[in-house]
C-alpha cells in the first residue's frame, strides 16, 4: 500500500508467486484492490506480479471504475429527485470521499448514503410515499429507488450508543448542516452538482463513522484509507485544536490516538498530518481487529448474522460480540445494550418495523 500511495518503484524484497496471491487476497478482503493496483504498474523487473495475477487485478480495477461511474450518476440523480421535491441533501462518505483520492475511480464504492434535510417523521412519510413498508431505524431508512445501487436516506449522519455523546454529536452536526449544503462539487460522469461534507466536518464525522462500526460489523482498511486522505488535505494548528476539542468532547480521544498509529504504521502518514500523538498499544490492538475483520467484518468469525434469528437472541449475541472492547472503549460498550433496548421500544412506539 505504501508503494501504491507513494509511487516508489520497488518493494522491500521480491515476493514469491504465493505471496503475490496472498497480497491480492488481502487487498480483496480489505476492499483495496483498486487503490493498490497502481503499485503493480510501478514495480519493475523481477519483482513484478505474475502476468496472470496482473490481468486478474486489472480486470477487478476496471470493474471498480465502472461501478464508481454508475454511483456518481446515481448520486446526482438521487440529489436531483430530493431537490425537485424541496429537500436539500448531502452525500455522506462514499463518492464525496473518493474525490480526495488521486484517482477517485479506483476507490472501491459501497452504497449511497444521503443526508436529507428536515425532521425525521416528515422524511419518513415522504420516503414511504415512494417506497412503502421499508424499515426505519434511528439514523436512516433503506430507499430502494434504484435496481443497481443501494441507497440509505439518513435523518442524521451517524450516532453514538452513549446518550450524552450522541446528543453532543447531533448538535454538532446540525450546527454545520447549512455549510455542507453550500459545499457543491461535480462528480465525474454525473449530471449536475451534489453537496458533500467539507474537510472540517469529515475530520470528525469520518472518525466517528469508523469508531461506530467497530461496535457494529467491524472495520477494514478501506475506511482507514478514507481517513488517511481526509487528513492528507492538511489543517492549521487552530483547526487541529478545534477538531481535537470535539473529539475529546465526544469521548473518542483513545480511539483517535489508536487510529493515528494505524495511519502511520500502514499508510506511512507523516507526523505533521496526524491529529494527535499515536498510541502504539491501542493502535496495535486496533490494527489486529482490522486485519481480523476485513471490510465491515465479513471475515471475522466472531461476527455472525443467523437467518431468522429471534430478537432476544440477537440482543444477547451482539452484547457478547462487543464485550471484548469494554476495556478499551467502556462507555460505548456499556451503553450498547441500553441503546438497543431503547431503540426497540422507540421503533415500536413510532410504528416503524
Amino acid at each position: 500500500m505504501q508503494t501504491a500511495l507513494s509511487g516508489r518503484d520497488c518493494l522491500p524484497r521480491t515476493p514469491s508467486e504465493a505471496e503475490w496471491q496472498a497480497l491480492f487476497e488481502q487487498c480483496d478482503r480489505q476492499t483495496l484492490l483498486g487503490v493498490a493496483f497502481p503499485a503493480l504498474g510501478v514495480v519493475q523487473g523481477e519483482r513484478r506480479a505474475p502476468k496472470r495475477l496482473f490481468m486478474q487485478w486489472y480486470a477487478a480495477s476496471e470493474d471498480i471504475r465502472a461501478r464508481n461511474l454508475l454511483l456518481n450518476k446515481r448520486c446526482a440523480l438521487a440529489a436531483r429527485k430530493f431537490a425537485a421535491d424541496g429537500m436539500r441533501t448531502v452525500i455522506l462518505k462514499g463518492q464525496g470521499l473518493a474525490l480526495l483520492y488521486p484517482d477517485p475511480a479506483l476507490r472501491t464504492p459501497g452504497d449511497i448514503d444521503i443526508w436529507v434535510e428536515g425532521r425525521r417523521d416528515d422524511t419518513v412519510r415522504y420516503l414511504r410515499s415512494l417506497c412503502p413498508g421499508e424499515e426505519v431505524v434511528y439514523h436512516n431508512m433503506h430507499f430502494p429507488v434504484f435496481s443497481d445501487v443501494e441507497v440509505e436516506a439518513h435523518f442524521i449522519p451517524s450516532f453514538f450508543n452513549s446518550p450524552v455523546s450522541d446528543r453532543r454529536f447531533q448538535r454538532w452536526c446540525r450546527a454545520r448542516q447549512e455549510r455542507l449544503f453550500a459545499n457543491r462539487v461535480q462528480l465525474d460522469g454525473a449530471k449536475g452538482e451534489v453537496s458533500v461534507p467539507d474537510a472540517a466536518f469529515n475530520r470528525v464525522f469520518v472518525l466517528q463513522h469508523i469508531f461506530r462500526h467497530l461496535f457494529d460489523d467491524g472495520i477494514g482498511l478501506r475506511q482507514v484509507l478514507d481517513y488517511y486522505y481526509v487528513l492528507l488535505q492538511g489543517f492549521t494548528e487552530a483547526e487541529r485544536e478545534e477538531t481535537m476539542a470535539t473529539v475529546r468532547r465526544l469521548g473518542m480521544l483513545r480511539f483517535a490516538r489508536a487510529l493515528m498509529y494505524v495511519e502511520r504504521r500502514v499508510f506511512a502518514l507523516s507526523d505533521e498530518k496526524l491529529l494527535c500523538a499515536p498510541d502504539p498499544v491501542e493502535g496495535e490492538y486496533l490494527l489486529g481487529e482490522i486485519m481480523r475483520a476485513g471490510n465491515f467484518g465479513r471475515y471475522d468469525p466472531r461476527i455472525v448474522h443467523p437467518e431468522n434469528e429471534p430478537k432476544w437472541h440477537s440482543f444477547v449475541r451482539i452484547t457478547r460480540q462487543v464485550w471484548h472492547l469494554v476495556g478499551h472503549y467502556p462507555s460505548e460498550v456499556i451503553w450498547s445494550p441500553v441503546f438497543r433496548a431503547w431503540h426497540w421500544v422507540w421503533r415500536k412506539a413510532k410504528g416503524y418495523r
